[in-house]
Formats: C-alpha cells, sequence, structure tokens
C-alpha cells in the first residue's frame, strides 16, 4: 500500500509570505498568486503553517502550481504541463543525449533533440525559472524562520527544534537546486536567504558555489536523518549529492576529485548496500511501478535513496512520471496495459539506446509493435521503439489483471539509487582512484541483478563500458547528460547517436553546448549578466 501521509503532506501546500521571489529571474513574475495569502503574522495563531510552507518548497519538485494539474501556476508565462521542475529537468537532460528523442514541433523542442538551441529557446528558460523559483522558495523559508521570527511568533520550544530540522532540509533542497543550476548552466545567479529581495542580484562563478554546496552539506548533515520520513530528505540523499559534486567536480572546478567520490560512495554502501542482494531491489522493472515506493530506505531492499513522491489523487500534474507514462506512450501500444488510459506520442527511444541494452538484459523495456528501431525521420514517433521503463503497474499484478488504468500515475520518480552508487564507485575505480577489483565486483552486483554475464579479471573494462553500463541501468533517469559531458562525449566527434548536430548519423557538435545559454530574456533583465561562451 502506498504510504499515503507524505502525499497528503505533499497535498497540503499553500504559498507563505506576500514578498516578491522576482530578485533573479528578471521580468518573469514570480510573485504568489493565489489570492488568499499567508502573511508572516498569521504563523503566531497558526503554527501548522510552517509544516505547510515546507510542504510547498518540497512540492516545487513534484508538482506546478497550486491545484493539479493545471490552473494556478507558480509562475506565469508558460504552459503549465511543460513548466513542471522535473519535466523541465529531464527534457534538458535527456532529449541532446543518445537515450531519447523527441518529434514535437513546438518552439524549441527540435533544437533540443539536435543540441541546437539559443538563449531564446523557451525549454531553456523554463528550466532556468523553474530553478530560481524553488531556490526563491527556499531562502523565503529560511527568511521566516530564523529564531528571531520564531520568537515573534511566540513558536514553542518543541516546535521550534522541529523547524530546526525543517531548516536543513530545506538547505539540501536549495543544494540539489543549486548542483542543477551549476551543472546545466555554469556561472549563475547566487542569491540566499541573507539577500535582500528585490536587490540585484550578482552572478557566481560555478567553482565558488560548489565550494558553498559542500560546506552547506557538512553544516546540515548531522541534522539530516538517516531513516527520514518517506519522500523527504535524509542522510542518504545528502551523500548522494555529496558524492554527485565529486563525480564532477573536474568540469565544475577543473580539479579531479574522484577519491573523494569513491569513499563517499563507500559511505554509502556500507550503510546501505547490505542485506538480500546487496540492498538492491530483487528486479530492476518494479523500481518504476506503481508501488516502487516499497523498494525506497528502510528495508533489506531499499534501493531507492531520494525519491520525488507521485500519486493519482494528492499530485496530479502533467510532468514528473505522467509524462514518462502517459507522455512517452504512443504508436500501437494499448496504454491501459501499462496502467494508464492515455497516450501522448511524445519522447521515444534512440536506436542507440535499444542497441546498447539489448534483449538478453533484464533492463530491455521497450515496445517495437510497427515501430522502426531506425530514427530515420524526427518527427515521426514510430520512428524509434517506445520506452516503457516507468509504468503505472503495481508489481503485485504485473499483468494488470485487475485492469486498474488512471489519467495519473503512481509512480514516484527516484532521484537517486544504491544501483548508481555501486556504478560511481567502478568508475573511480577504473580512472585510477580507488579498488579496481571491487570497482568490478560492485558493477556485477548491477549485472547479475540484470541477468547478464558477469565482468571477470579477464575482460578489459574500460570506461566506456562503463559509460554503456550506466545507460543500461540508468536510463532515463536524468543523469545522461551530465555523465557525457564529464565522460569528453557530448559534443565531441568520437561518439555519436541520431540526429546529434541535427543529422540522422550524428556529427560533432560546438563546446559551447556543454553548458546551456543563460536565457536572453535573463540577460535582459540584468544586464550586468554575462552570457556563457558563445551564445
Amino acid at each position: 500500500m502506498k504510504r499515503k501521509s507524505i502525499y497528503k503532506f505533499l497535498a497540503a501546500i499553500l504559498l507563505v509570505g506576500s514578498v516578491s521571489l522576482s530578485s533573479c529571474i528578471g521580468d518573469l513574475d514570480l510573485k504568489p498568486i493565489d489570492e488568499n495569502l499567508i502573511q508572516g503574522s498569521d504563523f503566531k495563531n497558526h503554527p501548522e503553517y510552517y509544516t505547510q510552507m515546507l510542504a510547498k518548497v518540497y512540492a516545487g519538485l513534484a508538482v506546478s502550481g497550486q491545484q493539479g494539474p493545471a490552473g494556478k501556476p507558480d509562475i506565469n508565462g508558460f504552459d503549465e504541463g511543460m513548466a513542471q521542475y522535473l519535466r523541465a529537468y529531464w527534457n534538458l537532460q535527456e532529449l541532446p543525449t543518445d537515450e531519447a528523442l523527441l518529434g514535437w514541433n513546438d518552439a524549441g523542442v527540435p533544437e533540443l533533440s539536435t543540441i541546437k538551441w539559443s538563449s531564446s529557446n523557451g525549454f531553456v528558460y523554463v528550466m532556468y525559472s523553474r530553478l530560481y523559483f524553488q531556490i526563491a522558495q527556499c531562502n523565503d523559508f529560511l527568511r521566516n524562520t530564523t529564531p528571531e521570527k520564531l520568537a515573534e511568533n511566540a513558536v514553542s520550544d518543541v516546535l521550534a527544534q522541529d523547524i530546526q530540522k525543517y531548516r536543513s532540509e530545506v538547505r539540501f533542497l536549495r543544494a540539489l537546486s543549486y548542483w542543477h543550476a551549476i551543472d546545466m548552466f555554469g556561472n549563475v545567479a547566487f542569491v540566499t536567504e541573507n539577500d535582500k529581495i528585490n536587490e540585484p542580484t550578482h552572478q557566481r562563478p560555478r567553482k565558488d558555489i560548489f565550494t558553498f554546496l559542500l560546506q552547506e552539506l557538512t553544516d546540515i548533515e548531522n541534522d539530516l536523518p538517516l531513516q527520514p520520513q518517506y519522500g523527504r530528505s535524509g542522510k542518504a540523499a545528502l551523500w548522494m549529492l555529496r558524492a554527485k559534486l565529486y563525480l564532477n567536480a573536474e568540469v565544475y572546478t577543473g580539479k579531479q576529485m574522484y577519491g573523494e567520490c569513491a569513499s563517499t560512495c563507500q559511505q554509502i554502501i556500507s550503510q546501505f548496500g547490505n542485506g538480500t542482494n546487496h540492498g538492491l531491489a530483487p528486479t530492476y522493472k518494479f523500481l518504476f511501478c506503481a508501488d516502487n515506493d516499497q523498494f525506497a530506505r528502510g528495508g533489506d531492499n531499499g534501493e531507492i535513496l531520494m525519491v520525488v513522491p507521485y500519486d493519482r489523487e494528492y499530485t496530479r500534474t502533467y510532468g514528473g512520471t505522467t509524462y514518462l507514462t502517459i507522455g512517452s506512450y504512443g504508436g500501437s501500444i494499448n496504454s491501459e496495459n501499462y496502467g494508464v488510459n492515455g497516450a501522448w506520442a511524445g519522447p521515444r527511444s534512440t536506436s542507440t539506446l535499444v542497441n546498447t541494452i539489448g534483449q538478453g538484459d533484464d533492463r530491455y523495456a521497450f515496445y517495437s509493435d510497427g515501430a522502426n528501431i531506425e530514427n530515420t525521420d524526427l518527427s515521426n514517433f514510430q520512428d524509434g521503439f517506445t520506452v516503457v521503463k516507468f509504468t503505472n503497474l503495481l508489481s503485485t499484478d504485473w499483468e494488470n489483471t485487475s485492469k486498474r488504468a488512471y489519467p495519473y500515475p503512481d509512480t514516484d520518480f527516484p532521484i537517486f539509487r544504491l544501483a548508481d552508487t555501486y556504478l560511481m564507485y567502478a568508475e573511480c575505480a577504473y580512472r585510477g582512484y580507488a579498488d579496481r577489483e571491487l570497482g568490478m565486483q560492485y558493477m556485477n552486483y548491477v549485472r547479475e541483478r540484470a541477468k547478464v554475464t558477469p565482468y571477470t579479471s579477464q575482460d578489459q573494462i574500460t570506461l566506456d563500458k562503463i559509460r554503456d553500463e550506466r545507460m543500461r541501468e540508468l536510463y532515463w533517469e536524468g543523469h545522461r547528460r551530465t555523465d557525457l559531458i564529464r565522460f569528453g562525449y557530448f559534443t565531441s566527434g568520437s561518439y555519436l547517436w541520431p540526429w546529434k548536430g541535427g543529422i540522422l548519423t550524428g556529427k560533432q557538435v560546438d563546446t559551447k553546448y556543454n553548458l546551456y545559454p543563460i536565457p536572453a530574456k535573463e540577460i535582459a533583465a540584468n544586464p550586468g549578466t554575462q552570457q556563457n561562451f558563445g551564445y
């Protein structure tokens, strides 16, 4: 059974405060648009508002506004379905890679699949805006929960202690968004709760924000629990974010930190890699189905270390896992066989993805009837297989004999998984910063679960093989662009895939595309902001 408490927690979302949140988004209107605003003075008589304000911060990853799936959006100026955090992030992390294509002709979409975007691309602007809306909400929570503010509102000592923990959760969520920001945009606007609202914000070097994030994670680590409430942030999520920062440190700062990444991975594995199947879920496909919450932290198979929860009643959205089920189904597929009642014919597979996984692998999750494995026509959904990795099926009823089919899935989105930790350690090992034999063993944990032949000491394991293993295990989970940049393949001509650079066979593209541009509207609104090289 789904753990409903977190969904009700997320459903209790209220926009708190009457201040403008537009300080680093230029002309984008980020003022709360709900007329029934909660003022700071209201907290004195309604201490429950603190929890609701925390819920709103968490909900920023899951939904797009004050009611679902549309109406009363968090931010104005966009189609609300498009402007959901996870959907925007997924588009920018997956569509320009060897894992996905999107043939819709909406303005800006083809440029994502062909790596030809400009600073006026609307999808790039959506992501930038959503990042800074989330960061602004985190800052607003932190401003309203200082010891001085709590004293003004006569908050009890017990609640004040809880709020101190809430503050650390919010600082973690802000760090997550700043990681996304520096990963995609490089040098970005930097603002914390200590900055005054509506004052000009300043761009900070990527390296400086990287350093800030590592310090933030250290400062809040002791406040986050090892076993948090489902859907909330704990030590596992914090350690994973730290490992990701270390893994990509050379990209962000010019300095390799693979040894630090390997050590952090070992910390995670020692805590969560015990029990049956080395802490991994016994069946890969169940990690992406309607009751995948059973494979989160807390049990022997608690593989999912951070999750964005979804529920067909409490978190309705056109983004998130709705986009990855209904949105990605099309062609001759009967979507009701996968637990949903619609198909938008949106994102689909590349031939590179299908061929790299192979049908003998338990991670192979494609529907191919009537489709062409080759991606000859970018605008034709059937030139590519339907990805059915994400479903709304129950692990206990995989054949869907109950014929459940809903317009919104119950499937939660895994942000971080233990399997990724094993592969990160293996990569660090084969880069020369950890034990290679142990790295091979860890990679084999993942391969054995997928029922593919384990590696042996006689195999020549290369970084390219690790790159491909990461694709097989983590495809469509929002990691691929970052991985390809770290491996040096995102823009180079040494590794090609369909429609890279705008041609079917693929071609090398300008290295400027290793970063997205700062949106032109942000540059116009904040003239001191410097554009990324080449845009």
